[in-house]
């Protein structure tokens, strides 16, 4: 008898280092390899067809981030993209900072003027991580994955601050204060700027975003301040890089008709014909002639206004004079928004926000068509 129990035992033993034998050697269901994320070299677009404004690091501003620029970059029709604005200017006016408004384009009187501390706090946020450009970047990278690339790479202007005349505070450059009643100094403080943007640029390294150029910021000439003198000086550093110039002058503004020689490469003129229910057709109509006959390209202006009656009457305006023109078969046409009012409009469930977002989106996408 206990001879048999020793025997049991030791069967048991055996048994267990099968179990565990066979435990040990067991090999599980083998993991599909995940598929390698592709890259494709995209051409650069000869030219703009439908560049977007986008408002970018104020602290009123969304933060522009992949879920929001997606709507800017393309629309979803039945499962597939259609691709929207082709280049995006980032910009940006004003900003609250320690309790304190700043105004990056003029000098008000409500509001204090930037210097290097703030310049270099919107360089920060224009290239924050995930926001703005690389929301751009992640939102073509993640359609290329699934076989929808755009035809080329989409194209991206920065603002450059105004050095506003006057200001003695700044701040430094090469150890020395500059002195913005100084046009040297004003001219330094530019290129400082436009130098800061292309180090960070370059770090990014991105794939399916190209930088296009500059945009100058404050919407006329003052030429008693010698702005002219120092927008020739900006221009031609940056026309020396073989990047563009852009400006959007509004409705009258000193010098619009001279854009060319003062030395921009491209000027959108605003018409500013939606923000004042007041406003005749033929405030709009003067902004599309004189833009045809200046050679300028148009803006196309709204806001989140657009959800009340008379605003989105302007709305339309704009759609049907626009086309009367040629303006949507021969032009440029830059799309003031307000900051954020396009992608409210393109996650709105309202009826109307929906037929307003359908109605100019059907216009960029068929403008899109002829982009090369």
């Amino acid at each position: 008898m206990i001879r048999n129990l020793k025997i049991l035992a030791v069967l048991g033993i055996l048994t267990v280092g099968i179990i565990r034998c066979s435990k040990d050697n067991v090999v599980g269901p083998t993991e599909e390899p995940k598929p390698e994320a592709k890259e494709i070299k995209l051409p650069s677009a000869s030219r703009i067809s439908d560049m977007a404004l986008i408002y970018h690091g104020g602290s009123q501003r969304i933060a522009n981030n992949d879920e929001q620029m997606k709507h800017y970059v393309f629309r979803d029709n039945g499962g597939k993209p259609e691709f929207l604005f082709d280049s995006f200017l980032f910009l940006e006016i004003t900003t609250t900072l320690n309790g304190q408004l700043y105004d990056f384009g003029v000098e008000v009187p409500y509001a204090k003027i930037p210097g290097k501390a703030e310049w270099i706090w919107l360089l920060d946020q224009t290239f924050a991580e995930g926001r703005g450009p690389d929301a751009i970047e992640h939102t073509i990278d993640s359609l290329v994955q699934k076989g929808y690339a755009p035809p080329t790479k989409r194209k991206v202007i920065f603002s450059i601050p105004n050095p506003i005349y006057g200001n003695k505070s700044w701040g430094m450059i090469d150890n020395k204060a500059m002195d913005m009643s100084k046009l040297e100094d004003r001219f330094k403080a530019a290129r400082w700027y436009v130098e800061q943007v292309q180090e960070r640029w370059k770090k990014k390294n991105y794939k399916y975003i190209e930088l296009e150029g500059y945009y100058w910021v404050h919407e006329t000439i003052d030429s008693h301040n010698k702005d002219d003198v120092l927008i020739k000086q900006v221009s031609d550093l940056v026309k020396s890089d073989k990047k563009d110039f852009v400006w959007i002058p509004y409705n009258w503004a000193e010098g619009a008709e001279r854009w060319k020689e003062i030395g921009f490469t491209r000027a959108y003129q605003q018409p500013n014909y939606f923000f004042d229910l007041k406003s005749e057709l033929w405030i709009l109509q003067r902004g599309i002639d004189f833009a045809k006959e200046n050679g300028l390209q148009l803006e196309f202006e709204f806001d989140d206004r657009v959800s009340e009656e008379g605003y989105r009457k302007h709305f339309y305006d704009y759609v049907e004079k626009f086309g009367e023109s040629g303006v949507w078969d021969n032009q440029e046409v830059a799309y003031y928004e307000g900051g954020g009012a396009w992608y409210r409009m393109s996650i709105s469930k309202k009826t109307e926000m929906m037929k307003m977002a359908k109605t100019l989106g059907d216009i960029i996408v068929e403008r899109q068509k002829s982009l090369k």
